[in-house]
């Protein structure tokens, strides 16, 4: 058996139970502590759901120490008033970097793990203390296609065309970037976009998908997919905002020619809009809406469709497609981010970016076979269902990382 490491782990984002972001982060700390004495950084205000999880854990399960760090009350006002998440992180960033220090003079760390949040425009408060570091797995890097940008949305279009450029500029230049790469012993890409413009830096990663789940949180699927009359159910759960391309899914509904009916499980600014281009396109009879709810109650209900219909224009992972996945849906999405390596061949189909006419075509073409062919959903569902058991498991990427983890920690005396 190897020796268990000293490890800090820096997870901003660390909260069991609600999915995205924080749950990836509570994942990675609790895989690695299975292995090695894990420490974790992380924020104050995720103290209430981590001590609430802990407690609820058997004896003698292997779990890290957590040590909490955040501004004070006036920093955390301006954060929430403005909705200014992404200044309090590059804030939080550097000065946890401080407080990193005071914990690597107190105790020697064989390694230093950037786990949450790893966008790559970012800083990290892990380089510059002498401990060898793993970087990621790291993403952001992704620009939406110009031909499916928001043009009738000046708001949105703004923003992503100033993501675009900075993306465009990075890639053109990337001296900070590389600067901040070069001090972690290892990157690991999210994805193969990620990978690619590491690639472009001369910077070798290693491809591992952020995401992964505990299959013990989903059962076999017993309903039966129907052959008979009844339409095909498809199912959209996620944020709706332009990004997730949920325009894109409703008229690739009114364009497949079937009966096929969409609900959307989430909330957003582009609901409304949503539900106006519902009308229009006279789908008012097939398509229904609900709020937001609880990750554990859509997870329940995910068991009540055939298909999950997924076309957000970058995702660097996509929780909800592998929970689908996980639940036995075949997955419709594009050949884009996260969801473009989860949905592997003969789990759903990946459609192609291009023209906003093209990509339309191809989702309401995907719909169409679907519809048509009951029992390759079914054969497509059982085989997405064991792409997630096979490749993200929880454990099984646990497994992974350590592996890298006992290749880049500091070698013991």
């Amino acid at each position: 058996m190897s020796k268990r490491l000293k490890v800090l782990i820096s997870a901003y984002a660390c909260e069991h139970g609600i999915g995205s972001e924080p749950e990836v982060g509570w994942q990675w700390c609790m895989q690695m502590a299975r292995f090695h004495d894990v420490t974790v950084l992380t924020r104050a205000n995720n103290r209430p759901n981590i001590e609430a999880a802990l407690a609820a854990l058997p004896n003698g399960y292997p779990v890290p120490r957590f040590v909490y760090f955040d501004s004070g009350p006036l920093l955390r006002a301006v954060k929430s008033k403005f909705k200014a998440t992404r200044l309090y992180y590059i804030w939080w960033q550097r000065a946890v970097r401080k407080k990193i220090s005071e914990l690597c003079r107190k105790e020697e760390f064989d390694l230093l793990h950037h786990a949450t949040m790893a966008g790559f425009r970012y800083s990290s408060g892990i380089w510059g203390h002498g401990v060898p570091s793993i970087w990621g797995p790291v993403g952001g890097m992704a620009s939406i296609d110009w031909r499916l940008l928001p043009y009738g949305r000046p708001s949105e279009l703004l923003v992503e065309l100033g993501r675009s450029l900075n993306n465009v500029i990075q890639r053109i230049s990337g001296t900070v970037f590389r600067q901040r790469a070069k001090q972690s012993q290892l990157i690991i890409a999210c994805n193969v976009e990620a990978q690619k413009c590491l690639e472009q830096w001369n910077l070798p990663s290693k491809l591992m998908p952020t995401i992964g789940l505990d299959m013990a949180d989903f059962p076999e699927r017993t309903d039966a997919v129907a052959s008979g009359p009844r339409p095909l159910r498809l199912l959209f759960v996620g944020q709706l905002i332009w990004l997730k391309g949920v325009d894109l899914a409703l008229e690739a509904l009114a364009a497949s020619g079937t009966d096929a009916t969409l609900h959307f499980i989430g909330a957003g600014p582009f609901r409304v809009s949503l539900e106006n281009l519902t009308i229009r396109l006279g789908l008012q009879q097939r398509v229904t809406f609900s709020p937001h709810i609880p990750r554990a109650q859509v997870m329940r209900e995910m068991y009540g469709y055939d298909v999950f219909l997924f076309p957000s224009l970058h995702d660097s992972g996509g929780f909800a497609v592998l929970e689908a996945m996980a639940a036995g849906m075949p997955v419709i999405c594009l050949d884009a981010g996260g969801p473009a390596i989860s949905v592997a061949e003969g789990c759903g189909y990946r459609v192609p970016i291009g023209p906003r006419k093209n990509v339309i075509a191809g989702l309401a073409e995907k719909i169409r076979f679907y519809d048509a062919n009951r029992d390759t959903v079914k054969a497509d569902g059982r085989r997405a269902r064991a792409q997630v058991a096979t490749n993200y498991n929880w454990d099984r990427k646990g497994e992974q990382m350590n592996k890298l983890y006992l290749e880049v920690a500091r070698p013991h005396e």
